[in-house]
Protein backbone atom coordinates (compact mmCIF):
# COMPACT_ATOMS: atom_id res chain seq x y z
CA UNK A 1 0.00 0.00 0.00
CA UNK A 2 1.38 3.99 -0.88
CA UNK A 3 -0.25 7.03 0.36
CA UNK A 4 -0.95 9.62 -1.94
CA UNK A 5 1.77 12.80 -1.93
CA UNK A 6 -1.15 15.09 -2.39
CA UNK A 7 -3.03 13.95 0.99
CA UNK A 8 -1.51 11.12 3.45
CA UNK A 9 -5.04 10.42 4.38
CA UNK A 10 -5.55 8.89 0.76
CA UNK A 11 -3.90 5.04 1.11
CA UNK A 12 -3.89 2.41 -2.08
CA UNK A 13 -2.62 -0.19 -4.43
CA UNK A 14 0.41 0.69 -6.00
CA UNK A 15 -0.92 -0.18 -9.32
CA UNK A 16 -3.22 2.55 -8.72
CA UNK A 17 -1.52 5.52 -7.40
CA UNK A 18 -0.95 7.24 -10.92
CA UNK A 19 -4.35 7.57 -11.93
CA UNK A 20 -5.23 8.65 -8.42
CA UNK A 21 -2.40 11.66 -8.83
CA UNK A 22 -4.23 12.42 -11.62
CA UNK A 23 -7.12 13.16 -9.97
CA UNK A 24 -5.39 14.57 -6.10
CA UNK A 25 -3.22 16.98 -9.07
CA UNK A 26 -6.80 18.51 -10.16
CA UNK A 27 -7.97 19.04 -6.63
CA UNK A 28 -4.70 19.93 -4.71
CA UNK A 29 -3.41 22.19 -7.68
CA UNK A 30 -3.90 25.55 -5.64
CA UNK A 31 -2.72 24.43 -1.96
CA UNK A 32 0.08 21.95 -2.23
CA UNK A 33 3.17 22.78 -4.83
CA UNK A 34 5.06 19.64 -5.53
CA UNK A 35 8.32 18.73 -7.81
CA UNK A 36 8.18 15.81 -10.29
CA UNK A 37 11.77 13.26 -9.30
CA UNK A 38 14.10 13.40 -12.06
CA UNK A 39 14.95 9.48 -11.59
CA UNK A 40 11.05 8.22 -11.42
CA UNK A 41 8.16 10.61 -12.69
CA UNK A 42 5.65 8.64 -9.74
CA UNK A 43 7.74 10.47 -6.71
CA UNK A 44 5.96 13.41 -6.20
CA UNK A 45 8.76 15.57 -3.79
CA UNK A 46 7.12 18.79 -1.42
CA UNK A 47 9.92 21.73 -3.10
CA UNK A 48 11.80 21.87 0.59
CA UNK A 49 12.66 17.76 0.67
CA UNK A 50 13.50 18.03 -3.20
CA UNK A 51 17.25 18.55 -3.42
CA UNK A 52 17.45 15.28 -0.19
CA UNK A 53 15.12 13.19 -2.76
CA UNK A 54 17.35 13.54 -5.35
CA UNK A 55 20.52 12.62 -3.88
CA UNK A 56 18.84 9.60 -1.71
CA UNK A 57 16.05 8.47 -4.35
CA UNK A 58 16.15 4.66 -4.38
CA UNK A 59 15.73 4.92 -8.42
CA UNK A 60 19.08 7.24 -8.88
CA UNK A 61 20.85 4.16 -8.67
CA UNK A 62 19.41 2.67 -11.41
CA UNK A 63 20.64 5.72 -13.73
CA UNK A 64 24.21 6.06 -11.97
CA UNK A 65 24.65 2.10 -12.99
CA UNK A 66 23.65 2.73 -16.49
CA UNK A 67 26.18 5.36 -16.50
CA UNK A 68 29.01 4.36 -14.88
CA UNK A 69 28.59 0.74 -16.49
CA UNK A 70 30.68 0.09 -19.82
CA UNK A 71 29.19 0.18 -23.57
CA UNK A 72 28.61 -3.30 -24.82
CA UNK A 73 31.29 -4.79 -27.08
CA UNK A 74 30.10 -5.77 -30.24
CA UNK A 75 31.88 -9.40 -31.15
CA UNK A 76 32.09 -11.00 -34.59
CA UNK A 77 29.10 -13.13 -32.87
CA UNK A 78 26.96 -10.18 -32.80
CA UNK A 79 27.93 -8.14 -36.33
CA UNK A 80 26.57 -9.60 -39.44
CA UNK A 81 26.88 -8.06 -42.95
CA UNK A 82 24.60 -5.41 -44.50
CA UNK A 83 21.56 -6.57 -46.43
CA UNK A 84 21.62 -6.06 -49.71
CA UNK A 85 18.34 -5.49 -51.46
CA UNK A 86 16.91 -4.73 -54.77
CA UNK A 87 13.28 -2.98 -53.70
CA UNK A 88 13.62 0.49 -53.06
CA UNK A 89 10.31 1.71 -51.45
CA UNK A 90 11.08 5.59 -52.38
CA UNK A 91 10.63 5.49 -55.98
CA UNK A 92 7.56 7.69 -56.65
CA UNK A 93 6.98 6.07 -60.34
CA UNK A 94 4.91 3.55 -58.60
CA UNK A 95 1.12 4.38 -59.11
CA UNK A 96 -0.62 4.35 -55.95
CA UNK A 97 -3.09 1.41 -54.53
CA UNK A 98 -7.06 2.29 -55.54
CA UNK A 99 -9.08 -0.12 -53.62
CA UNK A 100 -11.65 0.91 -55.72
CA UNK A 101 -10.26 0.29 -59.04
CA UNK A 102 -8.77 -3.29 -58.04
CA UNK A 103 -12.75 -4.18 -56.94
CA UNK A 104 -14.04 -3.21 -60.04
CA UNK A 105 -11.94 -5.57 -62.13
CA UNK A 106 -11.36 -8.38 -59.41
CA UNK A 107 -13.90 -11.58 -58.94
CA UNK A 108 -15.02 -9.66 -55.40
CA UNK A 109 -18.86 -9.57 -54.10
CA UNK A 110 -19.49 -5.46 -53.44
CA UNK A 111 -22.16 -4.02 -51.56
CA UNK A 112 -24.22 -0.62 -52.44
CA UNK A 113 -23.69 1.16 -49.13
CA UNK A 114 -24.52 4.55 -49.14
CA UNK A 115 -26.49 5.21 -52.32
CA UNK A 116 -29.43 6.40 -53.20
CA UNK A 117 -32.17 3.87 -54.45
CA UNK A 118 -31.80 4.77 -58.04
CA UNK A 119 -28.20 4.55 -58.08
CA UNK A 120 -27.97 1.52 -55.73
CA UNK A 121 -30.74 -0.47 -58.56
CA UNK A 122 -27.41 0.98 -61.56
CA UNK A 123 -25.14 -0.65 -58.90
CA UNK A 124 -26.44 -3.92 -58.96
CA UNK A 125 -27.29 -3.77 -62.27
CA UNK A 126 -23.80 -3.10 -63.30
CA UNK A 127 -22.50 -5.27 -60.60
CA UNK A 128 -24.13 -8.47 -62.24
CA UNK A 129 -23.05 -7.49 -65.74
CA UNK A 130 -19.46 -7.36 -64.33
CA UNK A 131 -20.00 -10.98 -62.68
CA UNK A 132 -22.19 -12.58 -65.15
CA UNK A 133 -20.75 -10.80 -68.75
CA UNK A 134 -22.38 -8.79 -71.04
CA UNK A 135 -25.02 -10.48 -72.45
CA UNK A 136 -26.28 -11.05 -69.13
CA UNK A 137 -30.30 -9.95 -69.25
CA UNK A 138 -31.65 -9.17 -66.39
CA UNK A 139 -34.96 -11.09 -65.68
CA UNK A 140 -38.20 -8.99 -67.18
CA UNK A 141 -40.70 -8.91 -64.31
CA UNK A 142 -44.00 -9.86 -65.37
CA UNK A 143 -46.47 -6.26 -65.94
CA UNK A 144 -48.51 -6.13 -62.83
CA UNK A 145 -52.57 -7.06 -63.98
CA UNK A 146 -55.30 -5.74 -62.37
CA UNK A 147 -58.30 -7.57 -61.42
CA UNK A 148 -61.63 -6.65 -63.19
CA UNK A 149 -63.60 -6.33 -60.11
CA UNK A 150 -66.83 -6.28 -62.33
CA UNK A 151 -66.89 -9.81 -63.25
CA UNK A 152 -67.04 -10.37 -59.30
CA UNK A 153 -70.02 -8.58 -58.99
CA UNK A 154 -70.67 -5.96 -55.96
CA UNK A 155 -69.68 -7.43 -52.25
CA UNK A 156 -73.35 -7.65 -50.73
CA UNK A 157 -73.39 -10.23 -53.20
CA UNK A 158 -70.86 -12.37 -52.12
CA UNK A 159 -73.00 -12.96 -48.57
CA UNK A 160 -75.96 -15.15 -47.80
CA UNK A 161 -79.16 -14.14 -46.02
CA UNK A 162 -77.27 -14.86 -42.80
CA UNK A 163 -74.58 -13.02 -43.55
CA UNK A 164 -72.21 -15.82 -44.16
CA UNK A 165 -69.98 -15.52 -47.34
CA UNK A 166 -70.89 -17.92 -50.10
Amino acid sequence: MVYCPYNKLHKMLRKKLQQHILKCREIYKDTVELRVCPFNKAHLIPEPEFFQHTKSCEDRKIIVQYQTSAPAVLTNDTRHAKIESEENWDNDDNPDYDPQAYCSTANIVREPNGLFPSQRKAFIKEENRRHFGDNYAEKQKPPKVKADTRSLGSPSSLYDHRGQRM
